[in-house]
């Protein structure tokens, strides 16, 4: 945040520590990231179930992930700084699931054709 606009609000912006220097991906997972999953529930010393995931991965490698249908705390590295990346997928999961929500109540609400069988 500009300075200028820091004093205009009254106060000092906070700051999130920079974690990151490698590029940093998030994407659905796939079939093929399974060991990947279940390589991070081991070290997170957390449950993997059949769901859906969304992944965090900096510099090829699966650092985070989240499920996408449950609520549920993402997984994590716990050997590397992903604080801020496990709050990012946190972001990006209820984005996700409100854009769903959204997309569910337009087809409910959407005129059926004429003739379409209730």
């Amino acid at each position: 945040m500009p300075s200028g606009l820091r004093r205009t609000l009254g106060r000092e912006a906070p700051r999130a520590p920079l974690e990151l220097l490698e590029p940093l991906v998030i994407r659905y997972s796939r079939e093929g990231d399974q060991a990947a999953l279940e390589r991070l529930a081991v070290l997170d010393s957390g449950k993997l179930g059949p769901e859906s995931y969304l992944l965090a991965e900096v510099d090829g490698e699966l650092v985070a992930a989240v499920a996408l249908d449950l609520d549920e705390e993402p997984l994590s590295d716990p050997f590397r700084p992903t604080a801020g990346l496990r709050e990012l997928l946190r972001l990006r999961t209820r984005q996700i699931r409100s854009s769903r929500g959204a997309l569910a109540r337009r087809r409910e609400a959407a005129p059926r054709a004429v003739g379409e069988a209730a």
